[in-house]
Parts: C-alpha cells; sequence; structure tokens
C-alpha cells in the first residue's frame, strides 16, 4: 500500500507511481459515478442525431465529427447485446462512450495535477533538510484527485459525460495535450512534442474549439524553447498571412450575372474593407527581416570558423534568437492590425 504513493518509477519513466495512483483513482470513482447515473436511451440535446450518425458510421452535423463517430460505432458494436426494455438501445453503449472518456479525462487531470504539483513542492524545498518527500506525495496525491473529482462532477462535466455527445472526447483530448506539454516542459524531448502535434491534430477532427489550446501552447514554447518558438513564427505568420488574403479575397463584390470575379449567390457588396496597405507593408518587412536574421544566426551556429573569430559568438544565438522571434511577432501583429485599420472602398 505505501508503495503506491511512493516517488518510485521505471527506469527512464517520467511519471511516478504516486501519479499513477491519483490517475486510477480519480478515472474508476468517476466511471462508477458515471455508469450508474447514465441515460439508458435517448436524451436530449443533438443525442438522438449523434446516435443514429454513431450507430450506421454516418456524418452528423458540421463539422462531422469524424473521430467521434468512429469510436461510437465501435462502442456500439461491443456492447449491442445490451436491451432498453427488450430493445436494442445503442444510444446507452454510446453514452457509455462518454462515460469513458469523461473518466479518463479525469484522470488525466489526477495525473497532471499530482505531478506538477509535487515539482513545485520540491522545486521550493530543493533545499530542506527535513523536506518529507512521502508526505508530499500523499499531500499532492490527495489534490491532484481532489481537484481531478471537482472538475469530473461539476455540472457540465457530468451532464455531458451520462448523454450522447462529442464534448467529453474533446476533453480528454485537451486534457491529453495539457499532460504531455508539461512532460515536453520538464523532460524535453521530439518524440513528445510530435506525439502532442498528432494529438492536437486528431483532437481537431472531433471539435475545432481545441484550437483555442494553440495559444497556451505556444507560450509554454516561448518559455521553454525560444529557437523552437522563432522557427514556430517563422512558419506560422505565412500561413496566417495567407489565410488573411484568403480572407481578404472572400470579400469580393459580386456582379449580377455572373460576371464579376465572384459567383452571385449573395447580394453585391456596395463596400468592403480592405487592409491598411501601410500597416500590411510594414508588418511583411519585419517578418522578411526575421527570416533573413534566422537565416544569419543558422549560418554562424553552423560555421565554426565564425565561432573561433567572434569571441561574442557563443551568446550571439541565445540573444539573436529573442530579436528575430520578438521582429517577427511584431510583424504579424502589424499584419493582423492591418485589418482593424483597413479602409473603406465603394
Amino acid at each position: 500500500m505505501v508503495k503506491l504513493f511512493s516517488g518510485d518509477c521505471r527506469r527512464g519513466a517520467f511519471f511516478r507511481r504516486v501519479d499513477w495512483t491519483a490517475f486510477w483513482t480519480a478515472t474508476v470513482i468517476s466511471m462508477l459515478v458515471y455508469f450508474f447515473t447514465l441515460g439508458p436511451s435517448v436524451g436530449l440535446e443533438d443525442s438522438g442525431e449523434l446516435a443514429v450518425a454513431g450507430d450506421h458510421l454516418g456524418v452528423p452535423h458540421p463539422p462531422g465529427y469524424p473521430i467521434w463517430t468512429m469510436c461510437a460505432y465501435l462502442f456500439a458494436r461491443l456492447f449491442s447485446w445490451v436491451t432498453y426494455q427488450g430493445q436494442p438501445t445503442p444510444s446507452w453503449s454510446i453514452s457509455l462512450m462518454s462515460a469513458v472518456f469523461a473518466a479518463l479525462a479525469a484522470g488525466i487531470t489526477a495525473m497532471l495535477i499530482t505531478r506538477s504539483a509535487s515539482d513545485m513542492m520540491r522545486d521550493a524545498h530543493e533545499y530542506d533538510d527535513d523536506f518529507d518527500d512521502r508526505q508530499s506525495n500523499l499531500l499532492c496525491w490527495a489534490g491532484g484527485v481532489g481537484g481531478s473529482l471537482v472538475f469530473a462532477f461539476s455540472p457540465v462535466m457530468w451532464s455531458q459525460a451520462t448523454i450522447v455527445e462529442v464534448y467529453t472526447l474533446n476533453a480528454f483530448f485537451l486534457m491529453w495535450i495539457f499532460l504531455l506539454t508539461y512532460r515536453w516542459m520538464r523532460r524535453p524531448s521530439e518524440k513528445i512534442l510530435w506525439l502532442t502535434a498528432f494529438v492536437f491534430g486528431l483532437g481537431l477532427t472531433n471539435y475545432q474549439v481545441l484550437l483555442l489550446a494553440a495559444l497556451p501552447l505556444v507560450v509554454m514554447i516561448f518559455l521553454r524553447d525560444i529557437a523552437l518558438f522563432r522557427d514556430f513564427l517563422m512558419l506560422g505568420v505565412p500561413v496566417a498571412l495567407t489565410a488573411h488574403v484568403l480572407q481578404v479575397g472572400s470579400l469580393m463584390g459580386a456582379k449580377p450575372g455572373m460576371a464579376g470575379p465572384a459567383y452571385a449567390k449573395f447580394e453585391p457588396l456596395m463596400k468592403i474593407a480592405v487592409p491598411s496597405m501601410p500597416l500590411l507593408v510594414a508588418g511583411m518587412v519585419a517578418v522578411m527581416l526575421a527570416v533573413v536574421g534566422a537565416l544569419f544566426l543558422n549560418s554562424v551556429r553552423k560555421n565554426s570558423v565564425v565561432h573561433k573569430g567572434l569571441a561574442w559568438a557563443g551568446d550571439l544565438s541565445v540573444r539573436g534568437a529573442f530579436i528575430v522571434a520578438g521582429r517577427a511577432a511584431f510583424g504579424g501583429i502589424l499584419i493582423l492590425f492591418s485589418a482593424a485599420a483597413s479602409g473603406i472602398t465603394g
């Protein structure tokens, strides 16, 4: 029993026994409560439509929820023997899937809280000789399980975990991304970073609100690896600029009779907003200077002759990374603000 709350772990593993104990405690408790409060058949909201789509591997309302539909179809087949008043009830099977993903989300939350709290306490008491690691693990386990159960039994989460809905799968992906991000922050690894990106992309096939999690991920990358953040901006700014140009193109007015550059599906636009040209040009110049700066830093880092001839070359990459990242961010902000300062043309 004592080993369940110990800080031991397998060689090379990041999460300890106490972290996994918190995970399974929260998962089992929340799953039991969800199971005994599960809806027996079709409920409210979109339950009927989603149950039919999941049972027949169909396509629900936009955005379609492909990963959710495939998981729902699997659960409907696995528990096809369950009946309600003598009739098959695929809705119960898919509601059970909602409960499973909600319980896993609660378990991952408990694991994240336990491990992060333990790390913070250990860092705060690094030089204390009387620090009790076992007591710290027990307190962190209690905090992790308690916090995750508050999340699991909140009115919104509990209500979605017992019916046919897509939101618990989204909560599962969100907490998994946060857990992987914390793992990468504490022990950076390219494999973990690629896995985080894969899970993030997989989660977007379920619910696009997950895009809001991109902002804290960018902040995490900035705090942990400024060079990676610079590369992220170098790739992200052109993509954002392309999306902005496409958005401007979609505002072009249509002419009756399909004589204009756009089809006359809607009423012609008499006035359209175009970006402020000075701000747009200034933003593009800042981004291009950031690209040139990144190429220069890369050449300095790879050229051993330059490193030997310049005493300050060792610190150049770090200082230059901040400058390049700031310049790219400034250019991106100018490009975004060019729309806010747009002019009106007839």
